[in-house]
């Protein structure tokens, strides 16, 4: 058998003859992808390379585009000795591009100080510095017959820039310094919600909307990813204070699934997951915090220098600056300043400076041991719960009830409550208190579940 047969026996077999169907009507668009079209005779050039790089980089950016920005690992924040310092980390912009870092940035915050009612923004963007030396050869301008010759960059290293962004928050200096972190990341979380359209929970929930067309294209997608928010803080040692998930999302769906389940009143799911995350991480830093002594005016010394810069009189009247100086006086009173920690008394959320919480989260809990046997037991309350204990902690305004259940019908509680709204603990709002235990109704661990409980109310008609 010869070469030429063998291949026709291994070949499929051929398509059906006959007459190829109409070609209907179609157009043309450009996708600004281009790749050079090589044939023999061609004299390779700078830009005949370059264009086989800038092909392979946009194939790149779209596909990194279609699955959605966010970051992907790393890039912890904090502040040390009035430095912000960030950590290595690989995130991808809404462009598309990977933003990935192997070192450690730090950026001196000296004299940084926020406008009215101003915060910063920590974000991650492109750069990109070029490096080595290599003669440049056969070029008449850059390569002359006499004297040495010339050198340029060969290489281009593309890394990132960790850059502060300023953001104002209306209200916010309005706010107690213990307050003043929940409020921000409440009214972030809720201006989310309502990022694509104001139907279900803007002002015009009234009536559906009359359009469901797909989301246009976005020619200007940022080119950054939020890794933080910083504000001043002046009663932490550092004075400042570094709150990551109000900013940051962690990557984990492609943009038609967000944007749709933002339109439809859902909530993504990387949102969601930033909520509890923010809530939990405020919660363990007001737990374990170490407050400053009582007799510390450092803060409050800070605080009225702020109010006699130029910035302050120009947007405070007289009497606004009397209320602000009364307002900074009052917080040492009350411990504003000065802040308390749950370990240190019988506070509540409210006084620890988190007023509103996620739809779910967890709190800790040491459960107490099991009672005596009573002839009629109290059966208002889940065995090894402590309501008093909770209650203290979420005050007296929320409608609690006590449950327990397994581990895994506690994740499924915190699941079910991903799209409800979120709890302000200043209102009656229906809440139910998770404890995990085991086959034999033992506790398995320290702490709670709380879900914000769902408002269905169903009947048959007539």
């Amino acid at each position: 058998m010869t070469l030429s047969e063998a291949a026709a026996e291994a070949a499929p077999p051929a398509a059906p003859t006959g007459p190829a169907p109409p070609a209907g009507p179609s157009a043309t668009a450009d996708g600004g992808i281009d790749r050079l079209n090589a044939f023999d005779g061609l004299f390779l050039r700078a830009e005949h390379l370059n264009r086989i790089q800038d092909y392979a980089r946009e194939l790149a950016l779209a596909v990194g585009a279609a699955a959605g920005p966010g970051v992907v690992e790393g890039y912890e924040v904090s502040v040390k000795d009035g430095t912000l310092r960030v950590g290595g980390g690989l995130a991808v912009s809404a462009q598309g591009r990977p933003l990935r870092s192997q070192r450690l940035v730090t950026l001196p915050l000296t004299g940084l100080e926020p406008g009215l009612d101003g915060f910063w923004w920590v974000e991650v963007a492109p750069d990109s510095r070029p490096y080595g030396d290599a003669p440049v050869q056969g070029s008449y301008c850059d390569d002359p017959c006499a004297g040495t010759g010339t050198t340029r960059h060969p290489y281009l290293a593309e890394g990132v820039r960790i850059r502060l962004a300023e953001g104002v928050e209306r209200g916010l200096d309005n706010q107690l310094p213990a307050s003043r972190r929940n409020f921000l990341a409440s009214r972030v979380f809720g201006a989310e919600r309502t990022e694509h359209s104001p139907w279900p929970y803007g002002p015009g929930r009234a009536h559906l909307p009359p359009s469901w067309a797909p989301p246009a294209a976005s020619p200007g997608r940022s080119e950054a990813v939020r890794i933080a928010v910083l504000q001043r803080d002046p009663g932490s040692p550092d004075g400042w204070e570094v709150d990551t998930w109000t900013a940051r999302r962690d990557r984990a769906a492609a943009p038609p699934q967000r944007y749709w389940q933002s339109r439809l009143g859902m909530r993504p799911w990387d949102a969601y997951t930033a909520q509890i995350l923010q809530f939990q991480d405020q919660l363990a830093q007001v737990l374990g915090a170490t407050p400053p002594p009582a007799a510390d005016l450092g803060p409050l010394l800070e605080q009225l220098a702020l109010i006699g810069e130029q910035r302050f009189l120009k947007s405070h009247t007289k009497e606004q600056l009397g209320a602000e100086v009364a307002r900074l006086i009052t917080g040492i009173g009350e411990g504003a300043l000065v802040r308390p920690r749950a370990a240190d008394g019988p506070y509540t959320l409210e006084q620890l400076g988190i007023a509103e919480l996620p739809p779910a989260g967890y709190l800790p809990f040491t459960p107490e041991p099991e009672p005596e046997p009573e002839p009629e037991p109290d059966r208002s309350a889940a065995p090894g719960v402590a309501p008093n204990g909770i209650r203290a902690l979420l005050g007296q305004q929320v409608d609690l009830r006590y449950c327990t259940c397994a581990l895994a019908d506690v994740a499924q509680a915190v699941e079910e409550a991903r799209h409800r709204d979120r709890i302000r603990l200043d209102e009656p709002v229906g809440v139910d208190i998770l404890l995990p235990v085991d086959d034999r109704g033992a506790p398995v661990g320290d702490w709670v579940a709380f879900v914000r409980r769902g408002q269905r109310h169903c009947y048959s008609p007539g």
